[in-house]
């Protein structure tokens, strides 16, 4: 294969989905892409541009050239390949390790654990994937990073969320080239393209080509690649399985909300930390310091000082956005209390230039069997491609909605990890 049987045009709309998923920024732009159409999905090489705004100082344009092989129908737990060299990589792994994150130790591959790093929560299917043909094709070229998504695998020369935002980028060579310390350029020429394309195709073809592999990898484990996740971050993870324990949201209690009778009493604490737990913090926060700079603000008006208004506007401003935080926080509770339970089916995912915490915002529509209008909710990257994996096989599912407002509701099964399908 190679890259004249490429052909320049835009990149298929569900290849496009889960290249987009590989990406946290809100705003992303897909340069010149060559795409090639196969039986088993399509292979891109295209060039990346985003822009990240800087946390002490103006940001800067971030620029890769990537391949993104897709492919449909395959069914691969989530999973990274990453090159062990470099400052960056060696942070990676100590924060891992700190933090519990399970990773695959390749015991039995000393030359390839040497050189790769495997960041995943599914160890043990995972290492059905990593056998000796795919070691052999992995250690045949370069260093490469290799993100290996469910339904494809994104490979580049430099990690696209590494080395992007930092100077030590110039350290990969001619592949880190920063222009005016506001762009970091990662990009590749034509012949460095080609290579890209050939390294990542006889890399990746033993895992992501062979329809088999997906289902030899699901055979081996218990349940989904997500229970399996599940269960590895719980028994394994460490802080960030603790973490887990306190946030995870299971089938069993969502079947229970669904049954129980309205108004819903003893709601499970992860479902209320997840509907309006969450912002108790902030409430906490802004009402103290409003009140407070308000009341700096009347005491000195009723003393006849000018400086009484910035403290007035600062004080109201805060008071207000504590305000909105209080509605959204009682719009939530209220719909996981009365909220009915309707039957329904996701119908579209629509991707948002909306970022909540560099978590890209998407638009999911869910038609509902009760006669009303669908349901537009919007939620994160994993419900999303949660959503897209229920387009692509079983789309039923439910919702909670609004008795008062037909158009307000909540995906709650979107919200359980458990509940992803592979």
């Amino acid at each position: 294969m190679d890259l004249d049987d490429f052909i320049a045009g835009p990149i298929p709309e569900r290849a496009l989905a889960e290249l987009q998923g590989h990406f946290d920024a809100a705003s992303i732009e897909f340069a010149n892409p060559r795409v090639l159409r196969h039986p088993l999905g399509c292979d891109v090489l295209v060039d990346v541009e985003w822009y990240e705004h800087g946390s002490k100082g103006p940001g800067h344009t971030v620029e890769h050239t990537v391949v993104f092989l897709h492919r449909p129908d395959t069914r691969l737990p989530d999973f990274e390949i990453r090159p062990r060299k470099g400052g960056i990589e060696g942070t990676l792994g100590l924060v891992s390790s700190m933090l519990g994150m399970p990773s695959l130790e390749m015991e039995d591959e000393p030359v390839f654990s040497d050189r790769y790093r495997v960041l995943t929560t599914n160890e043990d299917s995972v290492r059905v994937l990593l056998g000796r043909e795919s070691i052999d094709s992995i250690l045949a070229v370069d260093d490469l990073h290799f993100r290996f998504s469910g339904r494809g695998v994104l490979v580049s020369r430099a990690s696209v969320d590494g080395s992007s935002g930092r100077r030590s980028s110039v350290g990969v060579g001619d592949l880190g080239k920063i222009t005016g310390g506001r762009r970091r350029d990662h990009g590749l020429d034509e012949a460095e393209s080609r290579a890209l394309l050939e390294d990542a195709l006889l890399a990746a073809s033993p895992i992501i080509d062979d329809p088999e592999a997906g289902r030899r990898a699901a055979d081996a484990v218990e349940g989904t690649y997500a229970e399996e996740a599940v269960r590895n971050l719980a028994e394994r993870g460490g802080f960030a399985g603790r973490q887990l324990a306190k946030t995870l949201i299971t089938g069993e209690m969502l079947a229970s909300l669904r049954t129980a009778s309205i108004p819903r009493t003893n709601i499970p604490r992860q479902v209320a930390r997840k509907a309006w737990g969450g912002t108790t913090f902030p409430l906490c926060i802004a009402i103290p310091f409003g009140l407070n700079f308000a009341g700096i603000g009347i005491f000195l008006a009723i003393g006849g000082l000018s400086e009484a208004f910035p403290f007035l506007g600062v004080g109201v401003l805060a008071l207000v956005i504590s305000g909105f935080i209080l509605r959204h926080r009682l719009v939530r509770r209220n719909l996981i209390v009365h909220g009915a339970a309707i039957d329904g089916r996701v119908i579209g995912v629509e991707r948002t230039d909306t970022t909540v915490n560099d978590d890209p915002i998407s638009r999911i529509t869910i038609e509902t069997r009760d006669g009303g209008e669908p349901l537009v909710v919007k939620m994160g990257s994993r419900p999303a491609t949660q959503a897209r994996r229920m387009m692509e096989s079983s789309p039923d599912t439910w919702v909670l909605r609004d008795p008062r407002k037909d158009a307000r509701g909540l995906w709650i099964e979107g919200w359980s990890l458990e509940n992803a399908l592979d």
